[in-house]
């Protein structure tokens, strides 16, 4: 025990006392894990101080708790008398103050406590140092006595006092709390002589102060005001009025102190504490003090306690040490607080927001003297203490004010917990309420009873302090003691929380409590005893929920008369357990009604005077079968024996029935000359001829409440089981019994006896039964909903909690028709649940209203249930509605409804598993209940390292014996934690099978054992642990103050700040900003910090345009992200310079910058370099998890913050948390996530009128977040308001009229064309920080806003948007994603206005953007450039820069493999296929699908599937080579297409129709076309604006209609050919205006407009047709085209081998396909032949 004390004193000082901002603390942290052992050895030297220091330390800590006159006296129980001077201290404000800080919630005594122990605190402190002492606190008021003494004279006490007075005044008279409630000291003084004495015993004793001092100290201060020094006459006798300012108060007898005056001298004899005058003054005239002074204040006197000069200025607790005193001090405090001491645990560690009952005693006596007084003092004191102590209280506090005496007793502080607490105080009451008031001198005695959350823990000065209980419900309690006088009240939380039946309570007349604005019901409690001749009547309304219950007491029951022998096993007793109102009493009265009718009953209660009373219960058993009561004569009970044994063999044995029944049979000789051991058998015979005589036939005995059976009748208990007439029932509580040795043995080891316990009602019973308990028939729903997640279905509780909220005018009940019920949506009950139905009755109900079957009911006998709506009119009409007829009274029928301005579910919850979970907490020691608290802090679920930080636990055995502890005692279990990887991050909450089995195991993988704990299990070193029952962990969380919530919130923050690390898959190394602020990125702001320096200074000219491995060009370094070696080398191999191409050598010479500096020159240099472009080559994230770690990481800071009170970080945490949503697509919690952001940053600017842009700001960036959402949803018109909000957040009015849209357009466009192509620096500007947020904000909306456009097709919006936001991104020049975004959407609008040159120009300055990305690439940064990428992709397909495109597309395929892209790369890997079959690129054609298969197995959604198997076609089509042959395609479209209506990416899905159609039109399969035709009817207008890939799409669509045009012209279907050639033409025509935007398909449709006019003008020669084509093709390196263009050529010339004319039908069927694995070359592709009329 002595070797815990200062090490964990010093864990716990450090745990609670820790600065919020130390940053130390994450050294420390980092210390202790490279030195452990260092730490361990320091450790085991604090662990070896000696027992002296232990008893030293622990003396001065009890000392602090007394005054000095008990440290002088502890011994002398003698009523001691000595004159001395009272200063006495009253804070005002203090009641609304308490009222205020309640509304705040749990935090709200926390918070008010700490205020006043800062403020009290300070005065206690001046009190001191005039060498004065405090005799008591009393919550907000203290009493001070300067006492007199052969060195100091009366006069010069009284003087102390008053410089005292004016110092705190003047000092510390007024000060504003953070709820705006100004508290005010206002002080009275007295002097005199008093009587001094301790109370109670040494075990337990206090003391008191008696004496007209004390009465007039009292009597000043009530007519002071808040800020007055009131002066009584027996101490301004001692003052001469020339030293002190004063006026004469209206009574003319007190005085009030102003100041002081020019006589003013200094009576202090003590040097070091000696001031001059004009010290004094300064003092008396200082500033007020404010919340900043306080806190030093307060943190001097914690830094000075640390120091180990806390007790120099009271050298009375030092004197206590010399005296050995500290046995003797023990009986002044409290046993939890004593418990604390012999822990050695720091006071500190008492403070905790705790359930309590709060208990104030007040006794009025007559006029009566001192010595009578301090008489009456001290054995109301013994009596309170012996009733308290035997119900497991506190006596706290004891005052004599006003000759009024008055107790606070406390229930349910650490270690005394019990979940009947409630029930306990209100005995307690009840029991000191009688005692007290037969006393002497005893005018009346009133008891005010409170319940709730209460702050418990050390309160006042590190010199002088005591324990005491600050909250609303402390002074309610004092209220109620005052307003109802003579009386025991409680409040309803009281009266509901104490289980305890309503017919003990009496609702009181509501009077006013003094600051307290509704108190709700009072309650005056009578505990009613139960007569046991009262006669139970029949419940008329069903039991509910205990059918099993009955089911087994008939079963027991039916054996039971069925037993023919005596020896034959059997039940005899049939125990019903539960908790304290669970329903015993009402199933007991439920088993006696359902008992037959030949079954004879004895049914009574037994009550707690039963207990006292020997023999009581078996008395009671023989009182019916006897005739007799408990009043009954002696002569009439000895009658009524002597008739049932008038046979006995020997009747001089009946003299062993007197104590038993009381009555007076002679003692025989026989009797005289047994032993005791033979009277007793003798006596248990008896009993069995008795029973045998009085239960001739078969009876059942009821017993209720079998917890007070008395001791002597538990013995002779089991005599029944032996009688075989005689079966007996019983109710107990389902803790260990009275007698508990005797009872527990007979009720668990007998065999006979079958126990039940009985377990919650379910909560779909709870609605039935509030109806019963209110006899209405409809609740609201809200009411129920209440009731099932409050009440833990506990009846009792309920019953309980719906007669309060009837009292408080929560509830009302009301006569209503039965339509009402329906219009209101009330909860309206089953018949069968509110009235006792018969068995045929109740299951015509189910089976008609409900539709359940009857047992062995087959579906065929259900045919009648198709006129179930008649059979349920009819039986309404006929049986059910007669009886709510009869029932209701005239139609109506009584409700019940909530009051409109009551809230049903803020009402507290039922206590009973907190109390328990409360007393496993009290079990602990301190270092283990640290650590539940901390965990608490964490959440259900915590890592062990994160658990080490917060707690700052140094020794690692220490931590893991208490886990094992915790682990033993089923308070935590294993989470499964993996730590293979090494990261041990907790990603969310995982979720652990209910049904699997928690066991003392770990089943954590990789988890490192330190090397002291290997002797210990697993468990105890456990690496992710969580709380076994979630409401262990809120009970524990709320046990913390304010305070230490805050420390541990924010030492919980720190952690995730500093030791959040990123995946394994990423380098393993820390995240560069958690919390940092806002998205700027580093290179890009050393980039523009350098840009005007280093723009142009490189040698452009030696740029290759060789496409050499240009795709493997970059730094191939690997890199390790938790290596800052790495990371500078890195950034040294990437950034050697800014365009620092593959191997390309820059050469930085001045003749060349000029030339350089110029966008135009650069330009033409770059526009067809392969090497300009960075593939980030080296950073792979396919299997990163870093968004999986920081959607955990932000998700638990946006907890802390909260629980921190740091509301920048909760903003910033839940705006990065609803960014990562966006990003994982968890959409709906990031829209939640912003919501709750809004309204917390509109509540905190409502507050703060400054910085109201910086709101703005914030609120823009949310609104810009929640379109961002909303565009992802889909929800356009949600998603284009909100981005509209977020521009007028940032001042800026997007335009609306054309002119103003078209003229800033161009003004944004001149301007970046100027920059571009003359002076790239112009597109920069020097922004301070907040100008680079706004410009950075204000772009990433605009960016938004242009994809909203271009999805409602609002080319010209969507121009303006893109401009704008490339204008601002570029300013800004903060982060690469929005930039690279910016030019992805400046480039899709280039695109689409044909701006080829400006297209050139973006990509040149987007990619040299790119390369200035040096450092550190995330996966959000690569998926940016994707983007970026891909629209160049698209750029260079449009412009047909085939071997450009294809390179483009390489890179966007590796990137985008990389971070698992695949909505950005879907839409490209068609093109890119295209585009490497024309090229013939064969072998990475190939390669290219199997990565499609691979993303379309990856996606979602269907899109990616579809054009796997639309390109399978689409490469059989083109080459006559199968990946999936076409009846393969057909089948999956059999089966899956209907799900393709709604497919992301149309385009796909017209693909697919389009060249399915071709393929069946190619095979002359007309039916099957036919079929596919239908499908491609919406797809024959293609417009300009159409995408690349739906181009293509009608190139094939083209050439089908041509070939179509062939078969009809064969046909001589002249109709089919007209329509068929106007389709054609207005195809050709629509396609000839796409090229223009879209050259790449120019050879393809040259082609078949060749053929077009081949077939319709045969005479043209075929060279002169193909020619235009072939030049195309060649030019745009459309290979596999010239091939074909070949083909076409020979077939239309007739040079064709006539194999070779079918060849590409003969391998198009199933049986004969080429596999596209084995095509090698060109020349063995098989190219369809184009048919031609057979008249050519």
């Amino acid at each position: 025990m002595e070797g815990l004390n200062h090490t964990g004193q010093e864990e716990y000082i450090w745990a609670m006392r820790a600065s919020l901002y130390r940053e130390s603390d994450v050294e420390l942290w980092k210390d202790r894990k490279r030195h452990d052992n260092s730490r361990s050895a320091v450790n085991v030297a604090s662990r070896t101080k000696s027992l002296l220091e232990t008893t030293t330390y622990q003396t001065k800590i009890m000392a602090s708790l007394v005054p000095d006159e008990v440290i002088h006296n502890v011994e002398d129980y003698s009523h001691r008398q000595y004159e001395a001077c009272f200063l006495f201290g009253d804070v005002s404000g203090f009641t609304e103050l308490c009222e205020k800080y309640t509304k705040t919630g749990v935090s709200g005594p926390s918070r008010m406590t700490q205020v006043l122990n800062k403020y009290l605190g300070a005065m206690v402190q001046e009190v001191l140092s005039y060498n004065g002492d405090i005799l008591k606190f009393s919550g907000d008021a203290f009493l001070a006595v300067f006492k007199s003494s052969e060195d100091t004279t009366m006069r010069d006490s009284v003087h102390e006092a008053l410089d005292c007075a004016l110092v705190i005044q003047k000092s510390y008279g007024s000060y504003l709390t953070d709820v705006n409630v100004v508290i005010r000291v206002k002080l009275a003084i007295s002097a005199g002589l008093v009587t001094f004495a301790l109370i109670g015993e040494p075990s337990t004793c206090h003391y008191v102060v008696v004496g007209k001092p004390i009465w007039d100290v009292k009597a000043a201060e009530h007519i002071s005001s808040a800020g007055d020094i009131i002066v009584a006459p027996a101490a301004w006798h001692y003052v001469n009025p020339g030293e002190y300012i004063h006026k004469e108060m209206p009574d003319r007898v007190h005085m009030k102190i102003v100041g002081i005056g020019p006589n003013w001298r200094s009576v202090q004899k003590n040097v070091r504490q000696q001031k001059t005058k004009e010290q004094m003054a300064e003092d008396v005239f200082s500033l007020e003090l404010s919340s900043e002074s306080l806190d030093q204040i307060e943190e001097k006197r914690v830094l000075g306690a640390m120091a180990g000069e806390e007790f120099s200025l009271r050298p009375a607790v030092n004197l206590a040490v010399r005296l050995k005193i500290r046995e003797l001090l023990r009986g002044f405090i409290i046993a939890p607080v004593m418990k604390s001491i012999d822990m050695n645990e720091p006071l500190e560690y008492l403070s905790e927001m705790r359930q309590a009952v709060i208990v104030f005693i007040n006794v009025v006596s007559h006029k009566i003297n001192t010595t009578d007084t301090v008489i009456l003092a001290d054995r109301a004191y013994k009596t309170v203490c012996r009733v308290v102590h035997q119900m497991n209280g506190c006596v706290n506090k004891v005052s004599l004010f006003d000759k009024d005496l008055m107790f606070v007793v406390i229930f349910g502080l650490r270690g005394l917990k019990n979940e009947l607490e409630c029930q306990v105080a209100l005995r307690c009451a009840r029991e000191c309420h009688q005692a007290i008031s037969e006393f002497e001198n005893v005018a009346s005695t009133s008891v005010g009873v409170t319940t709730g959350k209460t702050y418990c823990g050390v309160f006042g000065h590190t010199l002088r302090r005591e324990y005491t209980v600050i909250s609303l419900i402390v002074n309610k309690a004092a209220r109620l003691m005052v307003a109802y006088s003579g009386k025991v009240t409680c409040d309803r939380e009281t009266f509901l929380h104490s289980k305890l039946e309503a017919k003990h309570f009496v609702l009181q007349e509501p009077k006013p409590l003094k600051g307290i604005s509704h108190p709700g019901p009072v309650y005056e409690f009578r505990e009613l005893e139960e007569d046991h001749g009262v006669l139970h009547r029949v419940n008329p309304r069903p039991l509910l929920g205990r059918a099993e219950n009955l089911k087994i007491y008939k079963q027991l029951l039916e054996r039971f008369q069925s037993t023919t022998t005596v020896d034959e096993q059997q039940y005899k007793m049939l125990l019903i357990r539960g908790e304290a109102r669970q329903g015993k009493t009402r199933l007991l009265d439920e088993l006696v009604y359902i008992t037959p009718e030949e079954i004879l009953i004895s049914r009574f209660t037994l009550t707690p005077k039963d207990r006292k009373v020997p023999f009581q219960t078996v008395r009671l058993i023989f009182n019916q079968p006897m005739a007799t009561t408990v009043d009954s004569t002696i002569k009439i009970k000895q009658a009524k024996i002597l008739e049932k044994l008038s046979k006995i063999k020997n009747p001089d044995l009946l003299c062993v029935l007197n104590q038993v029944f009381g009555v007076n049979f002679p003692n025989s000789q026989l009797f005289m000359q047994l032993s005791e051991q033979e009277k007793l058998k003798a006596r248990r015979t008896v009993i069995n001829w008795l029973c045998l005589e009085c239960f001739p036939t078969l009876w059942v005995v009821a017993i209720d409440n079998c917890d007070y059976i008395d001791e002597e009748s538990w013995h002779i208990f089991d005599t029944f089981f032996e009688i075989r007439t005689l079966f007996i029932v019983a109710t107990a509580s389902r803790d260990k019994l009275a007698h508990a040795e005797i009872c527990e043995k007979v009720l668990s080891d007998d065999p006979r006896i079958k126990t039940i316990y009985l377990k919650p009602v379910e909560k779909w019973y709870l609605g039935a039964l509030a109806c019963q308990i209110l006899d209405v028939y409809a609740i609201s729903p809200e009411l129920e909903n209440a009731i099932q997640v409050k009440s833990n279905g506990n009846p009792g509780w309920i019953e309980s909690f719906l007669i309060s909220l009837i009292q408080d005018e929560g509830l009302y009940i009301l006569q209503a028709h039965m339509s009402y019920i329906t219009d209101l949506g009330l909860v309206a009950p089953p018949l069968y649940l509110m009235a006792r139905l018969t068995e045929e009755e109740a299951f015509k109900w189910q089976h008609i209203m409900e539709e359940r079957k009857r047992p062995g009911e087959s579906e065929i006998d259900q045919s009648w249930q198709k006129y179930i709506d008649c059979c349920r009119d009819s039986y309404m009409n006929v049986s059910i509605r007669e009886l709510l007829e009869h029932i209701s009274l005239g139609g109506r029928i009584p409700i019940c409804v909530i009051s409109p301005n009551f809230h049903v579910g803020d009402e507290e919850a039922e206590l009973s598993m907190d109390a328990m979970i409360l007393k496993t907490f009290d079990s602990l020691n301190f270092f283990e209940q640290l650590l539940v608290k901390c965990s608490a802090i964490l959440g259900l679920q915590f890592l062990r390292d994160m658990l080490l930080y917060v707690m700052n636990a140094t020794d690692k055995r220490k931590t893991a014996l208490a886990v094992q502890k915790l682990f033993e005692i089923r308070v935590l279990t294993c989470a499964k934690g993996d730590f293979l990887e090494g990261t041990g991050t907790l990603f969310k909450e995982k979720l652990i099978h209910p049904n699997e089995e928690a066991g003392l195991q770990c089943r954590c993988r990789g988890v490192k054992i330190d090397e002291t704990c290997y002797d210990l299990p697993k468990y105890a070193s456990c690496g992710l642990l969580q709380f076994r029952f979630p409401q262990f962990r809120e009970i524990t969380y709320n046990l913390l103050t304010d305070n230490q919530k805050k420390e541990f919130h924010h030492r919980a923050i720190r952690y995730l700040e500093k030791e959040t690390r990123k995946c394994k898959a990423c380098g393993g190394g820390f995240f560069e900003r958690i919390l940092g602020g806002d998205r700027i990125d580093k290179d890009m702001a050393l980039t523009k910090k350098k840009v005007k320096r280093d723009e142009g200074s490189f040698d452009t000219a030696s740029l290759t345009v060789s496409r050499t491995d240009s795709q493997y060009s970059g730094t191939s370094t690997t890199y390790s992200l938790g290596s800052a070696t790495k990371s500078r080398r890195r950034v040294a191999e990437d950034g050697k310079s800014v365009a620092s191409f593959a191997s390309v050598n820059i050469v930085h010479e001045k003749k060349k910058k000029r030339e350089a500096t110029f966008g135009f020159v650069m330009i033409k240099k770059l526009k067809d370099s392969y090497s300009l472009t960075k593939t980030f080559s080296s950073e792979d994230f396919t299997d990163c998890q870093c968004l999986l770690i920081l959607s955990t990481t932000y998700s638990q800071l946006i907890e802390h913050c909260i629980g921190a009170g740091d509301i920048n970080k909760v903003i910033n945490a839940m705006l990065e948390y609803s960014y990562i949503s966006i990003t994982l697509c968890n959409l709906p919690l990031a829209l939640q996530i912003l919501e709750e952001a809004k309204h917390i940053v509109n509540k905190k600017a409502k507050e703060t009128v400054e910085h109201s842009w910086k709101y703005s700001l914030i609120r823009g960036k949310i609104y810009t977040l929640i379109g961002y959402a909303r565009l992802e949803l889909a929800q356009y018109q949600t998603a284009f308001i909100n981005l509209h909000k977020s521009l007028e957040e940032y001042g800026v009015n997007f335009p609306t009229s054309r002119i103003t849209r078209h003229i800033k357009t161009r003004l944004f466009e001149f301007k970046q064309l100027f920059g571009f192509y003359l002076l790239p620096n112009s597109l920069t500007k020097r922004l301070d920080h907040w100008e680079t947020i706004f410009a950075g904000n204000l772009a990433e909306s605009l960016s938004h806003l242009c994809n909203l456009y271009l999805i409602k097709n609002q080319w010209k919006n969507a121009e303006l948007a893109a401009t704008w936001c490339l204008s601002k991104s570029l300013e800004a020049y903060s982060s690469f994603q929005l930039m690279t975004t910016a030019y992805a959407n400046m480039l899709h609008i280039a695109q689409h206005l044909r701006r080829w040159n400006i297209c050139i120009a973006l990509e040149i300055h987007a990619l040299r953007l790119c390369r200035t990305k040096k450092s550190t690439v995330d996966a959000e940064d690569l998926k940016s450039v994707a983007k970026l990428y891909s629209a160049i992709f698209f750029s260079r397909m449009l412009r047909s820069s085939l071997d450009k495109a294809i390179h483009m597309g390489y890179t966007v395929l590796r990137i985008c493999t990389s971070v698992r892209a695949v909505k950005i790369i879907l839409p490209v890997l068609p093109l890119f296929l295209h585009a490497l079959l024309i090229g013939s690129h064969f072998s990475n054609a190939l390669s290219m699908m199997q990565e499609l298969e691979y993303f379309a197995n990856e996606d979602s959604d269907s899109t990616g599937k579809v054009w796997y198997l639309a390109l399978c076609v689409g490469i059989q089509l083109e080459t006559g080579y199968s990946v999936i042959p076409y009846h393969i395609c057909e089948t999956y479209y059999q089966m899956e297409g209907d799900r393709w209506i709604t497919i992301r990416d149309p385009d796909a899905r017209r693909r697919f129709y389009t060249v399915m159609w071709l393929w069946c039109v190619r095979n002359e399969k007309w039916e099957q076309a036919a079929t596919w035709c239908l499908k491609t009817q919406d797809f024959k207008i293609i417009t300009e604006n159409d995408s690349l890939a739906n181009k293509v799409t009608a190139l094939y669509l083209l050439e089908g209609m041509i070939i179509f045009l062939v078969a009809k012209l064969d046909k001589r279907n002249i109709k089919a050919v007209i329509r068929a050639e106007t389709d054609i033409e207005i195809l050709i025509k629509e396609l000839q205006k796409a090229s223009k935007t879209a050259k790449f398909i120019l050879p393809r449709l040259y082609h078949l407009k060749a053929y077009y006019k081949f077939v319709k003008y045969f005479h043209l020669r075929v060279s002169s047709l193909l020619k235009r084509p072939h030049k195309l093709a060649t030019k745009y390196g459309h290979q596999l085209e010239v091939s074909w263009l070949e083909h076409s050529g020979k077939a239309w010339q007739r040079t064709l081998p006539p194999l070779t004319v079918q060849m590409w039908r003969d391998h198009s069927e199933a049986g004969n396909l080429l596999e596209f694995q084995e095509i090698e070359t060109e020349q063995k592709l098989v190219f369809f032949t184009l048919p031609v009329p057979i008249y050519i």
